[in-house]
């Protein structure tokens, strides 16, 4: 069973929907609570796809956070300790150079489209996502409009980072920010829901939650991992197509 969505934009997280970060952040995550007595269960029901500096601020009041001193340290140490145990989300790589090409065209990787019409909406520092894009992202490198958790005065489930990309993306492309039409493309609940409010098409990615969790938030797609996303067309002036495979679930 296949699904067609077309759309001007592709919004992306970052963690859990393009790099799987989990094992690293609860790796860092966990050092943190045992310093501080905090029970990390408690803390891993609400810490994903959320800022560092809210559960810091929810969990850790301790911990020194001027600056943003704390998200820092924290993010630096997961970012820096951890690359062994970074893995991509399977088809993402895949797909992020898809979009920035034109798949009718013959020698598709000689095509690349003069504006990328994708761009990251993360909760991270612009620290840990920009170094994604440095490492295990340096083929695709990283995209001009960049919206992280330092961007915006508040996160997900709030809509302002998604808006604000797509704000970005719809001044480069030319395009009507209110006709702009565009996909989100999320692993967590309150990423699905920023999705909704601002109007977008919603794809969750299975990779941190069950799936149930993101129909439940109001995901529109839900697939197992990135290989389930084809891009089928895409011009420079023109929409791009998607072809959703195989969807775990979906709305009717």
């Amino acid at each position: 069973m296949s699904y067609t969505v077309n759309t001007d934009v592709c919004l992306f997280d970052l963690d859990g929907t393009i790099v799987n970060t989990t094992v690293a952040a609860e790796s860092a995550w966990r050092k943190l609570c045992k310093q501080y007595d905090v029970n990390p269960d408690e803390l891993f029901k609400v810490s994903h796809g959320s800022r560092t500096e809210e559960m810091l601020a929810r969990f850790f009041p301790e911990v020194d956070n001027t600056d943003s001193k704390g998200v820092h340290e924290l993010e630096k140490d997961i970012a820096d300790n951890y690359l062994e145990t970074i893995r991509l989300i399977p088809g993402a790589k895949e797909l992020l150079l898809a979009l920035d090409s034109n798949p009718q065209v013959p020698n598709v990787n000689h095509n690349t489209l003069g504006k990328r019409k994708w761009a990251i909406v993360t909760s991270g520092t612009r620290y840990i996502a920009f170094s994604w894009f440095k490492t295990i992202l340096k083929e695709v490198g990283k995209p001009k409009v960049f919206i992280t958790g330092e961007d915006v005065p508040v996160g997900k489930p709030n809509p302002m980072g998604y808006n604000t990309a797509k704000e970005q993306l719809s001044s480069i492309l030319n395009v009507d920010k209110d006709k702009c039409r565009s996909v989100v493309f999320e692993d967590a609940p309150v990423g699905i829901k920023a999705g909704n409010a601002m109007g977008a098409t919603t794809i969750g990615i299975a990779s941190s939650y069950p799936a149930e969790k993101l129909v439940e938030a109001g995901a529109d797609y839900v697939v197992e991992d990135l290989t389930h996303v084809t891009v089928v067309n895409n011009t420079e002036t023109g929409c791009i197509s998607l072809q959703i495979t195989n969807p775990i679930a979906h709305k009717a």
